[in-house]
């Protein structure tokens, strides 16, 4: 009878376990937990309880925004994290590996002591694992660190007008604003709104000036250099931009590159708008690069272009190659916004080069490890081939720049066939890649996903490589650290206002062309003001020095990002 008794009081309490967590379902191809709506809760309440925000709940149930209805079920993205499991009777190995969600070889990397079987009682520490949850133990909601938009007086309130249909959520993606925001401005008492309703809406002023980051602090000695702006400072300026609008429809018609020529023509209006406010005084005279050939012969001979005082070279090579010769003869400055072959761009020592080269890569990535990582293991996996070789001399030789009292890492050397043993060191370790070898590199990503204590760093090609989705698809912590000449996420921070600015003016999405307009405008123009203390734009970054070769001015700055499952997110704004 006691027997019955205690079996009976165990599953009493495994229900009562089971029925605290919520379930776990597939939902829009991704688990969510399941939960029933109860009396009275509203979308602050489910907020509050999940740790999530009002967006989530809205964008994974459909009429969510209407309110949420008692017994309704809605869906909430499972959180993932890691746990410390204490070993039950009768659980194995594989049978956590089904709770979790993860897989058994990476049980055993985490916990080497479990290579032999678990025992009852064993601790066992599991990464990116599923976590249970227990709405009675509501998670932390990431909203309360800081307010969810903070109201100050250089914002501009409008009254916006409800249409049919619409509801406060569709409004909110419209301005680029929380619903809570608005709930709280408009002093709403739930979600529903009604056509005819009057809201009001923040909008920023156009007068907000560009989001300054911090530069990354770089320990690598810094250089005596000569380098100064071609430009002499000067009341107002006469600047050309060639742009391959294909205006011509003589000229073969490509709607993609025409629509990225307009979409840089935009991004650098908004940055020509903010240097006026500045003080800069500028004629800016555009041109289509694909104009007709004798058009654009005609136009070199002329006297207009002649009188420029700067040049934004063409996009294309075929025109920049034409224009590159005009401004070499005639001393002009000019700008290249985008990578084109040095026979180009090292005419003249008054031309400068905007995209970083890969040498320049190289050394901010050196530079990034230095400054980020103090403690970590640095371990350099030399290639057998080639055409790797000269990119691992070129870090080798600018992460030993520094001097011990700058740094106190060290570079160790490995190869494919001994790298893991450097694992045995203990503490962080962080393993350096220029490989080709895209077997080896996916192997080191694999491997590397299975230790939150092992970090890699590699190159951009990494980031074109179509592997990158495979191994996405049986890991669940594919990163690693890449130096890049300049990247575009809607989720960095210093995105949001000028994606508003963007929408404001344009009613339209902002894309990378157009931050790539908007960066090279504005910097560029910042030395014409004679700020030259300005490095950071919102996809690039910019510090001109003379080339090492004496071949005009290179671009020596760059962001080091990290790559993690398909999204780009900067050192700094972490």
């Amino acid at each position: 009878m006691r027997w019955i008794l205690l079996i009976s009081f165990y599953f009493v309490c495994l229900a009562q376990f089971t029925a605290q967590n919520l379930p776990i379902v597939l939902h829009n191809n991704q688990k969510c937990y399941q939960y029933i709506v109860q009396e009275a809760q509203t979308l602050k309440d489910l907020e509050t309880i999940f740790g999530t925000t009002t967006e989530e709940l809205l964008d994974f149930n459909e009429g969510l925004e209407r309110g949420p209805e008692p017994g309704k079920m809605v869906f909430i993205p499972v959180k993932r994290g890691a746990i410390l499991h204490q070993v039950q009777a009768k659980e194995t190995l594989y049978g956590l590996s089904r709770i979790y969600e993860v897989s058994v070889d990476s049980l055993m990397s985490w916990n080497p002591a479990a290579q032999n079987g678990i025992n009852v009682g064993q601790k066992i520490l599991i990464k990116n694992a599923v976590l249970p949850f227990d709405p009675a133990a509501p998670m932390a909601s990431p909203q309360t660190s800081a307010p969810v938009f903070a109201y100050k007086l250089s914002d501009t309130l409008i009254k916006y007008s409800v249409q049919d249909t619409e509801t406060l959520y569709s409004i909110s993606k419209r301005f680029m604003i929380s619903t809570d925001s608005l709930m709280k401005l408009n002093a709403l008492s739930s979600s529903k709104v009604r056509p005819g309703q009057q809201l009001l809406i923040p909008i920023k002023q156009e007068r907000t000036a560009p989001v300054q980051v911090p530069v990354v602090p770089s320990p690598l000695p810094k250089t005596t250099s000569n380098y100064q702006f071609p430009v002499a400072k000067q009341a107002q300026y006469r600047i050309a931009v060639f742009l391959p609008f294909q205006l011509d429809s003589s000229a073969g018609q490509n709607r993609f590159v025409a629509a990225a020529a307009l979409d840089y023509y935009m991004g650098m209006k908004l940055a020509l708008d903010s240097l006026r406010l500045q003080g800069l005084q500028a004629e800016v005279f555009v041109y289509d690069e694909q104009m007709k050939p004798a058009a654009l012969a005609a136009l070199l001979q002329g006297a207009e272009l002649k009188e420029m005082d700067l040049i934004f070279s063409p996009l294309q090579e075929k025109p920049a190659a034409l224009v590159a010769t005009f401004a070499k003869e005639q001393q002009i400055p000019m700008v290249f916004p985008v990578q084109l072959p040095k026979e180009i761009t090292n005419q003249s020592a008054k031309f400068i080069s905007y995209t970083p080269q890969d040498a320049i890569l190289i050394e901010q990535l050196a530079a990034t490890l230095h400054a980020n990582f103090q403690g970590s293991s640095v371990v350099l996996i030399s290639s057998p081939l080639a055409q790797d070789q000269p990119s691992e001399q070129l870090f080798t030789a600018a992460f030993k720049a520094p001097s011990t009292a700058q740094s106190k890492l060290k570079l160790q050397q490995a190869t494919w066939a001994n790298y893991k043993k450097f694992k045995a060191i203990g503490g962080p370790v962080i393993y350096v890649s220029f490989s080709s070898d895209r077997q080896k590199v996916q192997e080191l990503l694999q491997y590397a996903s299975t230790d939150s204590l092992v970090m890699v760093a590699g190159t951009k090609d990494w980031l074109e490589w179509k592997e990158l989705t495979k191994i996405q698809s049986t890991t669940n912590d594919l990163a690693f650290i890449v130096a890049v000449p300049s990247y575009f996420s809607y989720q960095a921070k210093a995105m949001i206002p000028l994606h508003k600015l963007y929408r404001r003016k344009y009613s339209a999405d902002l894309t990378k062309m157009a931050c790539l307009g908007y960066d090279v405008t504005y910097l560029i123009g910042q030395q014409l003001l004679g700020k030259s203390a300005a490095t950071q734009g919102y996809i690039s970054k910019m510090r001109l020095k003379n080339k090492v070769d004496g071949f005009g001015i290179e671009n020596a700055l760059c962001p080091v990002v990290l790559y993690q499952n398909g999204e780009l997110i900067e050192l700094d704004a972490q």
